[in-house]
Protein backbone atom coordinates (compact mmCIF):
# COMPACT_ATOMS: atom_id res chain seq x y z
CA UNK A 1 0.00 0.00 0.00
CA UNK A 2 2.60 2.42 0.72
CA UNK A 3 4.44 1.85 -2.31
CA UNK A 4 1.45 2.30 -4.45
CA UNK A 5 0.70 5.46 -2.41
CA UNK A 6 4.25 6.96 -3.07
CA UNK A 7 3.79 5.82 -6.63
CA UNK A 8 1.03 7.91 -7.43
CA UNK A 9 2.32 10.87 -5.95
CA UNK A 10 5.12 10.78 -8.27
CA UNK A 11 3.28 10.62 -11.01
CA UNK A 12 1.23 13.83 -9.88
CA UNK A 13 4.08 15.73 -9.47
CA UNK A 14 5.48 14.36 -13.46
CA UNK A 15 2.21 15.58 -14.14
CA UNK A 16 2.51 18.87 -12.42
CA UNK A 17 6.12 19.38 -13.90
CA UNK A 18 4.97 18.77 -17.19
CA UNK A 19 1.56 20.97 -16.97
CA UNK A 20 4.19 23.45 -16.20
CA UNK A 21 6.29 23.25 -18.72
CA UNK A 22 4.15 23.37 -21.52
CA UNK A 23 2.62 26.46 -20.25
CA UNK A 24 6.14 28.07 -20.24
CA UNK A 25 6.72 26.82 -23.74
CA UNK A 26 3.70 28.45 -24.71
CA UNK A 27 4.90 31.27 -23.00
CA UNK A 28 7.40 31.38 -25.28
CA UNK A 29 5.94 30.63 -28.20
CA UNK A 30 3.79 34.05 -27.69
CA UNK A 31 6.37 36.35 -26.18
CA UNK A 32 8.52 39.42 -27.56
CA UNK A 33 10.41 37.81 -31.43
CA UNK A 34 7.19 36.73 -31.66
CA UNK A 35 5.50 40.33 -31.58
CA UNK A 36 8.32 41.51 -33.55
CA UNK A 37 8.04 39.04 -36.45
CA UNK A 38 3.97 40.11 -36.39
CA UNK A 39 5.43 43.91 -36.32
CA UNK A 40 7.63 43.21 -39.59
CA UNK A 41 4.60 41.21 -40.88
CA UNK A 42 2.55 44.07 -40.38
CA UNK A 43 4.80 47.03 -42.24
CA UNK A 44 5.24 44.95 -44.99
CA UNK A 45 1.70 44.61 -46.16
CA UNK A 46 0.83 48.04 -45.08
CA UNK A 47 3.89 49.13 -47.11
CA UNK A 48 2.58 46.43 -50.45
CA UNK A 49 -0.58 48.06 -49.68
CA UNK A 50 0.75 51.63 -50.13
CA UNK A 51 2.71 50.79 -53.55
CA UNK A 52 -0.21 52.06 -56.00
CA UNK A 53 -0.83 55.25 -54.23
CA UNK A 54 2.59 56.17 -54.28
CA UNK A 55 3.13 54.73 -58.05
CA UNK A 56 -0.32 56.99 -58.57
CA UNK A 57 1.48 59.96 -57.06
CA UNK A 58 4.78 59.69 -59.20
CA UNK A 59 2.76 59.25 -62.09
CA UNK A 60 1.29 62.50 -61.53
CA UNK A 61 4.17 64.11 -60.84
CA UNK A 62 5.75 63.24 -63.73
CA UNK A 63 2.10 64.48 -65.74
CA UNK A 64 2.07 67.69 -63.88
CA UNK A 65 6.07 68.39 -64.94
CA UNK A 66 5.18 66.50 -68.85
CA UNK A 67 2.42 69.65 -68.81
CA UNK A 68 4.64 72.34 -67.79
CA UNK A 69 7.09 71.69 -70.23
CA UNK A 70 5.17 70.93 -72.85
CA UNK A 71 3.24 74.42 -72.41
CA UNK A 72 6.83 75.80 -72.01
CA UNK A 73 7.65 74.55 -75.18
CA UNK A 74 4.70 75.78 -77.05
CA UNK A 75 5.39 79.25 -75.65
CA UNK A 76 8.63 79.09 -77.29
CA UNK A 77 6.80 77.49 -80.45
CA UNK A 78 4.31 80.33 -80.60
CA UNK A 79 6.87 83.26 -80.23
CA UNK A 80 8.88 81.59 -82.52
CA UNK A 81 6.14 81.51 -85.06
CA UNK A 82 5.38 85.44 -84.03
CA UNK A 83 9.01 86.01 -84.97
CA UNK A 84 8.96 84.42 -88.30
CA UNK A 85 5.35 86.40 -89.18
CA UNK A 86 6.84 89.74 -87.80
CA UNK A 87 10.00 89.39 -90.35
CA UNK A 88 8.08 88.12 -93.16
CA UNK A 89 5.42 90.94 -92.41
CA UNK A 90 8.25 93.45 -91.86
CA UNK A 91 9.63 92.09 -95.47
CA UNK A 92 6.34 92.89 -97.21
CA UNK A 93 5.84 96.71 -96.58
CA UNK A 94 9.13 97.21 -98.18
CA UNK A 95 7.77 95.16 -101.35
CA UNK A 96 6.79 97.19 -104.57
CA UNK A 97 3.45 95.53 -105.09
CA UNK A 98 0.55 97.52 -102.84
CA UNK A 99 -1.05 94.07 -102.63
CA UNK A 100 2.13 92.94 -101.08
CA UNK A 101 2.58 96.08 -98.63
CA UNK A 102 -0.88 95.65 -97.77
CA UNK A 103 -0.59 92.14 -96.56
CA UNK A 104 1.89 93.57 -94.20
CA UNK A 105 0.47 95.92 -92.71
CA UNK A 106 -2.87 93.77 -91.63
CA UNK A 107 -0.60 91.08 -90.39
CA UNK A 108 1.19 93.48 -87.88
CA UNK A 109 -1.91 94.21 -86.41
CA UNK A 110 -2.54 90.60 -86.28
CA UNK A 111 0.48 90.13 -84.51
CA UNK A 112 -0.17 93.28 -82.38
CA UNK A 113 -3.77 91.37 -81.75
CA UNK A 114 -2.23 88.21 -80.73
CA UNK A 115 0.54 89.12 -79.02
CA UNK A 116 0.49 91.98 -76.30
CA UNK A 117 4.19 92.15 -75.61
CA UNK A 118 4.39 93.13 -79.53
CA UNK A 119 2.21 95.30 -79.60
CA UNK A 120 5.18 98.30 -78.49
CA UNK A 121 7.48 97.00 -81.18
CA UNK A 122 4.35 97.34 -83.85
CA UNK A 123 3.56 100.59 -83.21
CA UNK A 124 7.07 101.93 -83.44
CA UNK A 125 7.39 100.24 -87.13
CA UNK A 126 3.85 101.10 -88.26
CA UNK A 127 4.35 104.81 -87.06
CA UNK A 128 8.00 105.18 -89.01
CA UNK A 129 6.27 103.61 -92.25
CA UNK A 130 3.81 106.85 -92.15
CA UNK A 131 6.63 109.22 -91.47
CA UNK A 132 8.68 107.84 -94.24
CA UNK A 133 6.17 107.49 -97.04
CA UNK A 134 3.94 110.74 -96.43
CA UNK A 135 6.48 112.97 -95.03
CA UNK A 136 5.99 116.93 -94.91
CA UNK A 137 8.86 117.98 -97.25
CA UNK A 138 11.40 119.89 -95.93
CA UNK A 139 10.47 123.12 -97.66
CA UNK A 140 7.22 123.47 -96.14
CA UNK A 141 3.46 122.27 -96.62
CA UNK A 142 2.40 120.94 -100.01
CA UNK A 143 0.19 123.56 -102.14
CA UNK A 144 -3.56 122.83 -101.15
CA UNK A 145 -4.59 120.98 -104.32
CA UNK A 146 -6.88 118.04 -103.73
CA UNK A 147 -4.84 115.33 -102.17
CA UNK A 148 -5.62 111.87 -100.67
CA UNK A 149 -3.06 110.01 -98.90
CA UNK A 150 -1.44 106.70 -99.99
CA UNK A 151 -3.45 103.58 -99.87
CA UNK A 152 -1.00 101.72 -97.44
CA UNK A 153 -0.66 104.77 -95.46
CA UNK A 154 -4.32 105.42 -94.88
CA UNK A 155 -4.40 101.40 -93.75
CA UNK A 156 -1.84 102.14 -91.29
CA UNK A 157 -3.59 105.25 -89.51
CA UNK A 158 -6.66 102.65 -89.31
CA UNK A 159 -4.72 99.73 -88.22
CA UNK A 160 -2.99 102.50 -85.65
CA UNK A 161 -6.27 103.77 -84.43
CA UNK A 162 -8.37 100.13 -83.81
CA UNK A 163 -5.25 98.89 -81.74
CA UNK A 164 -6.32 96.90 -78.44
CA UNK A 165 -6.11 100.19 -75.83
CA UNK A 166 -6.56 97.41 -72.91
CA UNK A 167 -2.94 96.98 -73.18
CA UNK A 168 -0.60 99.68 -73.44
CA UNK A 169 1.47 99.81 -70.79
CA UNK A 170 0.94 102.96 -68.49
CA UNK A 171 2.21 104.98 -66.34
CA UNK A 172 0.12 107.50 -64.31
CA UNK A 173 -2.41 107.48 -67.22
CA UNK A 174 -0.32 107.90 -69.52
CA UNK A 175 1.21 105.46 -71.76
CA UNK A 176 5.19 104.58 -71.96
CA UNK A 177 4.92 104.98 -75.80
CA UNK A 178 2.92 106.53 -77.77
CA UNK A 179 1.71 106.74 -81.89
CA UNK A 180 4.78 108.93 -83.62
CA UNK A 181 3.58 110.97 -86.48
CA UNK A 182 4.50 113.91 -86.29
CA UNK A 183 5.55 115.98 -89.77
CA UNK A 184 3.94 113.50 -91.01
CA UNK A 185 1.21 114.67 -94.99
CA UNK A 186 -2.34 113.29 -93.84
CA UNK A 187 -4.14 115.69 -95.98
CA UNK A 188 -7.44 114.77 -96.80
CA UNK A 189 -7.32 111.60 -94.68
CA UNK A 190 -11.09 109.76 -94.69
CA UNK A 191 -11.82 107.87 -91.48
CA UNK A 192 -12.98 104.10 -92.09
CA UNK A 193 -15.70 104.25 -89.62
CA UNK A 194 -16.29 100.80 -87.76
CA UNK A 195 -18.95 100.74 -85.68
CA UNK A 196 -19.26 99.02 -81.91
CA UNK A 197 -21.06 95.95 -81.33
CA UNK A 198 -23.68 98.10 -79.72
CA UNK A 199 -23.83 99.97 -83.59
CA UNK A 200 -22.24 103.17 -82.37
CA UNK A 201 -19.29 104.53 -84.52
CA UNK A 202 -16.41 103.47 -82.77
CA UNK A 203 -13.75 105.52 -81.67
CA UNK A 204 -10.10 105.89 -83.15
CA UNK A 205 -7.78 105.39 -80.54
CA UNK A 206 -4.54 108.16 -80.74
CA UNK A 207 -4.29 109.25 -76.90
CA UNK A 208 -1.31 110.81 -76.44
CA UNK A 209 -0.05 110.55 -79.98
CA UNK A 210 2.21 112.50 -81.48
CA UNK A 211 1.17 114.82 -84.40
CA UNK A 212 3.71 117.97 -84.32
CA UNK A 213 4.04 119.78 -87.16
CA UNK A 214 1.59 117.01 -89.49
CA UNK A 215 -0.90 118.39 -92.06
CA UNK A 216 -4.21 117.58 -91.70
CA UNK A 217 -5.68 119.70 -93.77
CA UNK A 218 -9.57 118.44 -94.45
CA UNK A 219 -8.83 115.13 -92.97
CA UNK A 220 -11.83 113.46 -91.39
CA UNK A 221 -11.17 112.62 -88.17
CA UNK A 222 -14.29 112.26 -87.00
CA UNK A 223 -14.80 110.26 -83.17
CA UNK A 224 -11.27 110.26 -83.03
CA UNK A 225 -10.18 109.81 -79.49
CA UNK A 226 -6.89 112.56 -79.03
CA UNK A 227 -6.58 113.29 -75.40
CA UNK A 228 -3.52 114.29 -74.28
CA UNK A 229 -2.53 114.60 -78.28
CA UNK A 230 0.33 116.85 -78.80
CA UNK A 231 -0.63 119.00 -82.46
CA UNK A 232 1.13 121.66 -82.17
CA UNK A 233 1.95 123.94 -85.08
CA UNK A 234 -0.39 121.18 -86.85
CA UNK A 235 -1.86 122.64 -90.20
CA UNK A 236 -5.44 121.60 -89.28
CA UNK A 237 -7.02 124.20 -91.58
CA UNK A 238 -10.71 123.06 -92.45
CA UNK A 239 -10.41 119.56 -90.23
CA UNK A 240 -13.54 117.74 -89.26
CA UNK A 241 -13.08 116.55 -85.69
CA UNK A 242 -17.26 116.25 -84.35
CA UNK A 243 -17.41 114.64 -81.22
CA UNK A 244 -13.74 114.31 -81.27
CA UNK A 245 -12.19 114.29 -77.68
CA UNK A 246 -9.40 116.39 -77.30
CA UNK A 247 -9.36 116.56 -73.75
CA UNK A 248 -5.58 118.17 -72.63
CA UNK A 249 -4.40 117.82 -76.01
CA UNK A 250 -1.77 120.52 -77.30
CA UNK A 251 -2.75 122.83 -80.23
CA UNK A 252 -0.35 125.60 -79.54
CA UNK A 253 0.04 127.25 -82.70
CA UNK A 254 -1.98 125.25 -84.49
CA UNK A 255 -3.86 126.05 -87.66
CA UNK A 256 -7.89 125.55 -87.03
CA UNK A 257 -8.88 128.28 -89.50
CA UNK A 258 -12.55 127.10 -91.28
CA UNK A 259 -11.81 123.40 -88.83
CA UNK A 260 -15.11 122.03 -87.62
CA UNK A 261 -15.07 120.98 -84.33
CA UNK A 262 -18.77 120.49 -83.26
CA UNK A 263 -19.46 118.72 -80.39
CA UNK A 264 -15.82 118.23 -79.82
CA UNK A 265 -14.57 117.81 -76.01
CA UNK A 266 -11.43 120.04 -75.83
CA UNK A 267 -11.51 120.27 -71.69
CA UNK A 268 -8.58 121.82 -70.50
CA UNK A 269 -6.97 121.88 -74.30
CA UNK A 270 -4.35 124.14 -74.41
CA UNK A 271 -5.04 125.95 -77.88
CA UNK A 272 -2.22 129.52 -77.00
CA UNK A 273 -1.67 131.39 -80.37
CA UNK A 274 -3.95 128.89 -82.38
CA UNK A 275 -5.62 130.06 -84.86
CA UNK A 276 -9.25 129.19 -85.32
CA UNK A 277 -10.20 132.03 -87.57
CA UNK A 278 -13.91 131.50 -89.03
CA UNK A 279 -13.47 127.47 -86.86
CA UNK A 280 -17.03 126.06 -86.52
CA UNK A 281 -17.47 124.60 -83.11
CA UNK A 282 -21.23 124.71 -82.58
CA UNK A 283 -23.00 121.24 -82.74
CA UNK A 284 -24.97 122.25 -85.50
CA UNK A 285 -25.50 125.32 -88.38
CA UNK A 286 -29.07 125.87 -87.16
CA UNK A 287 -30.68 125.96 -83.74
CA UNK A 288 -32.77 123.56 -82.15
CA UNK A 289 -36.48 122.72 -82.26
CA UNK A 290 -36.76 125.55 -79.07
CA UNK A 291 -34.97 127.92 -81.24
CA UNK A 292 -31.45 127.50 -79.00
CA UNK A 293 -28.06 126.83 -80.15
CA UNK A 294 -27.47 123.38 -79.22
CA UNK A 295 -24.28 122.93 -76.91
CA UNK A 296 -21.54 122.58 -79.20
CA UNK A 297 -17.71 122.04 -77.92
CA UNK A 298 -16.45 121.76 -74.74
CA UNK A 299 -13.51 123.87 -74.02
CA UNK A 300 -13.73 123.69 -70.02
CA UNK A 301 -10.69 125.20 -68.61
CA UNK A 302 -8.97 125.28 -72.49
CA UNK A 303 -5.97 127.62 -72.96
CA UNK A 304 -6.40 130.25 -75.94
CA UNK A 305 -4.47 132.63 -75.09
CA UNK A 306 -4.00 134.95 -78.04
CA UNK A 307 -6.01 132.54 -80.50
CA UNK A 308 -7.47 133.96 -83.52
CA UNK A 309 -11.04 132.77 -83.23
CA UNK A 310 -12.70 135.88 -85.23
CA UNK A 311 -15.84 135.55 -87.22
CA UNK A 312 -15.76 131.59 -85.28
CA UNK A 313 -18.79 129.91 -85.17
CA UNK A 314 -19.08 129.32 -81.14
CA UNK A 315 -23.07 129.06 -80.86
CA UNK A 316 -23.76 127.24 -77.99
CA UNK A 317 -20.09 125.85 -76.99
CA UNK A 318 -18.66 125.72 -73.36
CA UNK A 319 -15.60 128.10 -72.42
CA UNK A 320 -16.38 127.88 -68.83
CA UNK A 321 -12.84 129.04 -66.82
CA UNK A 322 -11.33 129.85 -70.06
CA UNK A 323 -8.18 131.50 -70.97
CA UNK A 324 -9.23 134.15 -73.68
CA UNK A 325 -6.65 136.72 -72.90
CA UNK A 326 -5.85 138.73 -75.91
CA UNK A 327 -7.84 136.46 -77.79
CA UNK A 328 -9.46 137.70 -81.13
CA UNK A 329 -13.39 137.40 -81.33
CA UNK A 330 -14.09 139.89 -83.93
CA UNK A 331 -17.61 139.24 -85.16
CA UNK A 332 -17.43 135.42 -83.33
CA UNK A 333 -21.06 134.05 -83.26
CA UNK A 334 -21.29 133.57 -79.27
CA UNK A 335 -25.05 133.18 -78.97
CA UNK A 336 -26.25 130.48 -76.02
CA UNK A 337 -22.29 130.39 -75.33
CA UNK A 338 -21.18 129.68 -72.06
CA UNK A 339 -18.33 132.30 -70.38
CA UNK A 340 -18.95 131.62 -67.06
CA UNK A 341 -15.71 132.58 -65.17
CA UNK A 342 -14.06 133.07 -68.41
CA UNK A 343 -11.22 135.20 -68.77
CA UNK A 344 -11.72 137.73 -71.70
CA UNK A 345 -8.69 140.40 -70.46
CA UNK A 346 -7.73 142.62 -73.30
CA UNK A 347 -9.53 140.54 -75.73
CA UNK A 348 -11.27 141.91 -79.08
CA UNK A 349 -15.31 141.75 -79.09
CA UNK A 350 -16.02 143.99 -81.49
CA UNK A 351 -19.39 143.06 -83.71
CA UNK A 352 -18.93 140.03 -81.62
CA UNK A 353 -23.15 138.11 -81.24
CA UNK A 354 -23.56 137.61 -77.15
CA UNK A 355 -27.35 137.07 -77.19
CA UNK A 356 -27.90 135.00 -74.37
CA UNK A 357 -24.13 134.63 -73.57
CA UNK A 358 -23.34 133.91 -70.04
CA UNK A 359 -20.81 135.99 -68.92
CA UNK A 360 -20.94 135.51 -65.03
CA UNK A 361 -17.90 135.91 -63.36
CA UNK A 362 -16.38 136.53 -66.74
CA UNK A 363 -12.94 139.00 -66.32
CA UNK A 364 -13.34 142.13 -68.70
CA UNK A 365 -10.68 144.12 -68.23
CA UNK A 366 -9.23 145.86 -71.25
CA UNK A 367 -11.60 143.57 -73.39
CA UNK A 368 -12.81 145.90 -76.59
CA UNK A 369 -16.46 146.00 -78.20
CA UNK A 370 -18.13 144.53 -75.34
CA UNK A 371 -21.37 146.55 -75.14
CA UNK A 372 -22.13 148.35 -71.89
CA UNK A 373 -24.67 146.19 -70.90
CA UNK A 374 -22.80 143.32 -70.64
CA UNK A 375 -19.91 144.57 -69.06
CA UNK A 376 -21.23 143.47 -65.31
CA UNK A 377 -21.25 140.24 -66.61
CA UNK A 378 -25.29 140.16 -67.30
CA UNK A 379 -26.77 137.10 -69.25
Amino acid sequence: MIESSAAAQLRRIARRRAARDHRRQRSRSVGPGRDSDISRLTWVALAASALPGLAALVALLFTWMSVGQTNKDLQISEQGQITTRFNVAITNLGRPSLDVRLGGVYALQRIMQDSSRDQRTVISVLSAFVRQHAPVPVSGFKPAEEYRPPTDVAAVVSVLGARPADREVTQDGKPLYRVDLSSVDLRGLEREVGLTEGGMPRRSNFRFANFTGADLRDAGLENFDLSGASLDNANMSGVKLPNAVLRHAFLGGANLTDAHLGAADMTGADLGGANLHNAHLSRAEETNETGEADSGANLTRAFLIGANLSTADLRGVILVHADLTDADLAGADLRSADLTGADLSNADLSNADLTGAKLSGAILEGARGLPPHRRGGSQ
